[in-house]
């Protein structure tokens, strides 16, 4: 069955009604812990206004300075772009995340949409990597407690981040972007950029912020890499603000 027939009977089919859950609310995770001298870089990717929806650069910056990274991918950039996801998660540097089919705002959507956006992308990227992802970048940054628990039904875990890049902000010098994140990047930390050609200066800015994470002694590491030395206790409760979440989309 090919990947489009695939998602779109995801897609169209009604789950079960989904059991009441336990109290116990799985964790949304914004870091690692502090204690540890290393940080995650993660790339969202998913379909834009642009002809090509992915920074080639970005990916050769990374391979170049062998910077283990998780890139998040939606269910229809991935249809979009077969043959660069197979590549990519063929390379050893990196990991494979679920960011979604459509990219919507998860947290107004009813359960069996979220289900269907998480089950969809999850069957997409296996039947086409051979890889099953274990964690999920939520579209626009936002997700709740609810969204948080289908998550964990669809055996994913919910990564948000401490630091936001603001790569998709045109206003942002490339300067300004990499300094931030250098200075602003704790143990643990777990920052937000973007594959996709969102991200305005986020090829130009990269050596920089890998030279400058590196000279503060940091190891950059894949999402589970970092989670292998903890989780940390930070549970994001409610949808995060306008402000927080304008620099995922």
């Amino acid at each position: 069955m090919c990947i489009r027939k695939i998602v779109l009977s995801l897609l169209c089919i009604s789950f079960p009604a989904v059991p009441a859950f336990a109290e116990n609310t799985p964790l949304i995770i914004e870091h690692g812990p502090r204690d540890v001298k290393k940080v995650a870089l993660t790339f969202d990717a998913c379909p834009t206004s642009h002809h090509d929806e992915y920074d080639q650069q970005v990916v050769e910056v990374l391979t170049r300075e062998k910077v283990h990274a998780t890139l998040f991918m939606s269910g229809r950039w991935v249809e979009k772009n077969e043959e660069r996801a197979r590549e990519l998660a063929a390379q050893p540097l990196f990991e494979i995340g679920n960011h979604a089919y459509w990219h919507p705002h998860m947290t107004a959507k009813d359960d069996e949409r979220v289900l269907r956006e998480l089950r969809g992308t999850q069957a997409i990227i296996r039947k086409l990597t051979g890889k099953r992802p274990k964690y999920f970048r939520p579209p626009f940054g936002e997700v709740d407690e609810r969204v948080a628990k289908l998550a964990a039904r669809a055996g994913l875990t919910v990564i948000q981040y401490d630091v936001a890049s603001g790569d998709p902000d045109p206003g942002l010098t490339p300067k300004k972007i990499a300094r931030a994140v250098v200075e602003d990047a704790k143990g643990g930390s777990i920052v937000v950029f973007h594959m996709n050609r969102n991200g305005v200066h986020t090829a130009e800015v990269l050596p920089g912020v890998i030279s400058g994470l590196r000279k503060r002694g940091f190891e950059l590491v894949t999402v589970g890499e970092l989670l292998k030395s903890g989780v940390s206790d930070k549970v994001v409760r409610g949808k995060r603000s306008q402000d927080q979440a304008r620099t995922a989309k």
